[in-house]
């Protein structure tokens, strides 16, 4: 089984590491690929998320209230995902001498389904996501979302960035724009 704390990148130089630059890669993307425990394939959704970072970086999801990846998540609860931006430059002036720019984030944790009957954490962790895609807030759970929909909640274990070239700011975050060729 692999040790996915101890896990090295084949190009270390690249990795991201510090806390503030993967929460500014974070919040940069709009969408996270979960991947979920299926046989004989994973299982793996895209999702928009909203996530929050103090002791612990936890990320928020909506889902519907029933389907394939809930059965899964009630059997086994640790999951992983893949969240990034790309950015092609064919046609386009290189940057660093890349033939396309990146900044993704790994993480591996465990998944908890949030009802609306669990009111304040349902209201904190809609919210959360609704910060996250910049949608208005809400202050109340509907009748409708109690029928329709359910919080998943994933507090990350293990967390890595990584970039298509070295970055240490929170400026060399932002991919740099496209710039036609002369």
């Amino acid at each position: 089984m692999t040790d996915h704390k101890n896990l090295k990148m084949f190009k270390e130089k690249v990795s991201v590491r510090d806390e503030e630059l993967i929460r500014e890669i974070l919040k940069r993307c709009r969408v996270a690929v979960v991947g979920i425990h299926d046989e004989p394939y994973p299982y793996c959704v895209p999702m928009n998320y909203g996530f929050e970072w103090e002791d612990q970086l936890i990320f928020y999801f909506h889902m519907a209230t029933d389907g394939h990846r809930i059965r899964l998540l009630k059997r086994d609860n640790r999951v992983s995902m893949a969240i990034y931006e790309f950015l092609d430059r064919h046609g386009y002036k290189r940057v660093h001498n890349e033939p396309h720019d990146y900044r993704s984030v790994m993480a591996y944790g465990r998944a908890e389904i949030i009802c609306p009957e669990q009111e304040e954490e349902y209201l904190h962790g809609m919210n959360v996501l609704l910060a996250g895609q910049r949608w208005p807030l809400i202050t109340r759970i509907t009748p409708d979302m109690k029928n329709r929909m359910l919080i998943l909640k994933i507090t990350a274990d293990i967390v890595t960035g990584k970039a298509q070239y070295p970055v240490s700011s929170l400026d060399e975050v932002p991919i740099p724009p496209n710039i036609p060729l002369d």
